[in-house]
């Protein structure tokens, strides 16, 4: 019975240690880029990765004084041009900093994000209406038209 425990406990061992084999099985055609120096810019990042295939989108996420957030969405054509990239940049240093690669989730496209935002805000205003009735704008419920200023 101990033998036993201990070959599950390999095999656990193993699964968990064996992050890479999963990322590869998780291959698509699109990485994620963490760890981008914030001096680097958008047409830096393309040069860098057009080296390995035909990008089909670049994305680079801004903070709103419109300084990039230090990641990056890098999509290819193809999964053979993303593994490609990934296997030849992942220790790649830009700036000084090392990038960290990785396959990204098919759930991070910007529409899946805000409806899964939407979700767990469970319509946002509910919970942040004052005890007045207001709501946390400061306008009142039934003025549709005030609130349209504020959509996203």
């Amino acid at each position: 019975a101990s033998s036993a425990r201990r070959s599950g406990g390999k095999a656990r061992g193993e699964g968990g240690e064996g992050g890479q084999p999963e990322g590869k099985s998780r291959a698509s055609n699109k990485l994620v880029v963490r760890n981008v120096p914030f001096e680097a810019s958008k047409n830096e990042l393309k040069e860098l990765f057009s080296a390995f295939g035909v990008l089909k989108t670049l994305r680079v996420p801004k903070k709103f004084d419109g300084s990039h957030r230090g990641f990056a969405f890098v999509e290819f054509v193809s999964k053979a041009e993303a593994a490609k990239a990934m296997e030849a940049l992942q220790s790649t240093h830009l700036y000084g900093r090392k990038l960290v690669l990785g396959y990204a989730k098919k759930e991070e496209s910007v529409e899946a994000m805000r409806a899964k935002l939407q979700s767990q805000q469970g319509g946002g205003s509910k919970r942040r209406k004052a005890a007045d009735g207001d709501d946390a704008t400061g306008l009142e419920e039934d003025d549709p038209e005030a609130l349209l200023d504020f959509s996203l």
